[in-house]
């Protein structure tokens, strides 16, 4: 009888043993398929939304250079119409993400010329004037140096590139909303990721 009732409950308590292995190692395992799924849903989010940043800079700094509809204009249009022009293309690539115009404004509130603007060169320096989770469009202008009368031995035009047309830049640049949690990943808090692209080119504009 005793060997008969030990063959009977040994079975239940290493099946007992069994669930509870089970319970842990699913315990375990859980969280690391949750973390790497994920993973692998933010890196293809970013994928998408880096493409689609590249995209939009370039179509942006093409509308900059050529000052929008009229090519004869001497001033470019300001990062309020560039973003015009791109947001739709941004707004459903940066999910989560605020888009805005960085620019410094004149006296109506209107943007000043590109030539006195500064864009962010960080994504830090976004977060600290408008929050976590926000994108901004800046365009700037770098005329080219005055020319003037070489100095002996030297042959015009002087100096080197006055004649050349004004540098225009876009830029792109603040945090992205993602999946990556505080701890992780290169974001400043948590759930976002730094966004810094830019294009530069001349300007197209044909006034004299």
């Amino acid at each position: 009888m005793g060997g008969e009732f030990e063959g009977v409950v040994r079975p239940r308590r290493m099946r007992r043993s069994r669930r509870g292995q089970a319970l842990v190692e699913f315990a375990v395992v859980l969280p690391l398929f949750l973390f790497c799924l994920l993973g692998a849903l933010d890196a293809g989010l970013w994928a998408v939304q880096t493409s689609a940043e590249v995209s939009a800079v370039e179509q942006a700094a093409m509308v900059a250079s050529s000052a929008g509809s009229s090519p004869t204009s001497e001033t470019a249009p300001d990062a309020h119409a560039v973003l015009t022009s791109i947001s739709g293309r941004l707004r459903s690539a940066l999910f989560g993400t605020t888009i805005k115009s960085w620019c410094t404004t004149n006296a109506s509130g209107d943007c000043a010329p590109d030539a006195t603007q500064r864009c962010p060169t960080t994504p830090a320096e976004v977060q600290d004037v408008d929050g976590p989770r926000v994108v901004v469009v800046c365009v700037s202008e770098a005329d080219p140096p005055a020319c003037a009368t070489p100095p002996p031995g030297q042959v015009a035009p002087y100096p080197p590139g006055c004649e050349d047309s004004p540098m225009i830049t876009v830029r792109v640049v603040g945090f992205v909303a993602s999946f990556v949690p505080p701890g992780f990943g290169p974001g400043a808090s948590g759930f976002e990721l730094p966004a810094n692209i830019s294009a530069t080119t001349h300007t197209l504009r044909f006034a004299p």
